[in-house]
């Protein structure tokens, strides 16, 4: 139990076991510290509801389904293991979260959508007009990054931390917008979402420029930023303003790395293709998620 004379944070849950220095406020984090939240755990088990029903429907192909799972498994530990509860003590902790529900997640997601889903929808006027909205480069990048921003705007980013409902408000918009930009990312088809491989290329160099501005800003902050991490038990011994530098550079070295790999991936399929013997296999099935099909 949580037991010093400063604030407790969002969330604070007698089983959270930790050992409160009284004069250092000093918190410690143990493995056993999971969330049992039933908003989160209702929110998950509809989400995997959710895929086995659309999979009855629409059977994915290939390596979907694991990608899918795959994704489900890390949305579940970044929510439910001892990174959340770390996170109501550490912003380094829950920008790692962060990253995991914005970079991780989501294009695994985005690379488990069975191809019969998209046809279904693309049948239907109304689902098709929405989607071309919002699955096309300048609105999937501008919600996306726009996201992002928005959420670590100090208001923003300290009303998340106190209220749940909002908490959760920010971590489903960061897996959705995830999922709409990584799906113009990874889209089998260059016109089915209007991005060529090169456009694809330039959308990751500006958002890997947003969060490399944004992570730079947080490492090189002068204050803290954020006011609930000054009123809580410190973990690790961090001050806040160690706490934020450190979760501004973990933002800013994790974001180079995750989309490095993307981009790695679309210069090398440009580099074959410019030189006239098509897309080599491997990279190809990378940015469709399985086999290349006539379907796709």
């Amino acid at each position: 139990m949580v037991s010093c004379a400063r604030a407790p944070p969002r969330r604070a849950d007698p089983r959270l076991a930790v050992l409160v220095d009284a004069v250092s406020a000093i918190v410690t984090l143990r493995w056993t510290d999971w969330n049992t939240d039933p908003m989160v755990l209702g929110g998950l088990a509809v989400g995997a509801l959710a895929y086995l029903w659309i999979t009855t429907r629409f059977p994915p192909r290939d390596r979907r389904a694991w990608y899918f799972w795959g994704g489900y498994l890390i949305l579940v530990l970044a929510l439910l293991s001892p990174l959340d509860r770390g996170a109501e003590y550490l912003f380094t902790l829950h920008m790692l979260q962060h990253m995991l529900l914005l970079m991780v997640v989501p294009p695994m997601f985005a690379l488990s959508v069975p191809p019969t889903l998209l046809g279904w929808v693309f049948q239907r006027p109304r689902l098709r007009r929405i989607l071309r909205a919002l699955w096309a480069p300048v609105p999937a990048f501008v919600l996306y990054n726009g996201t992002l921003l928005a959420w670590h705007v100090p208001v923003a980013y300290d009303a998340a931390l106190r209220s749940p409902w909002i908490h959760a408000v920010e971590h489903a918009t960061f897996v959705a917008s995830g999922v709409i930009f990584w799906g113009v990312i990874v889209s089998p088809s260059p016109a089915l979402v209007r991005a060529s491989y090169g456009l694809r290329l330039v959308l990751l160099l500006g958002a890997d420029v947003v969060n490399f501005v944004l992570g730079f800003a947080l490492a090189f902050a002068g204050r803290p930023f954020y006011t609930p991490y000054t009123a809580v038990g410190r973990l690790w011994g961090l001050s806040p303003l160690d706490d934020l530098r450190l979760g501004g550079a973990l933002m800013w070295v994790m974001g180079q790395m995750m989309y490095v790999v993307p981009l790695l991936i679309l210069i090398n399929v440009i580099l074959w293709r410019d030189r006239g013997r098509g897309t080599p296999g491997p990279a190809r099935r990378t940015l469709q998620g399985g086999r290349p099909t006539a379907g796709q």
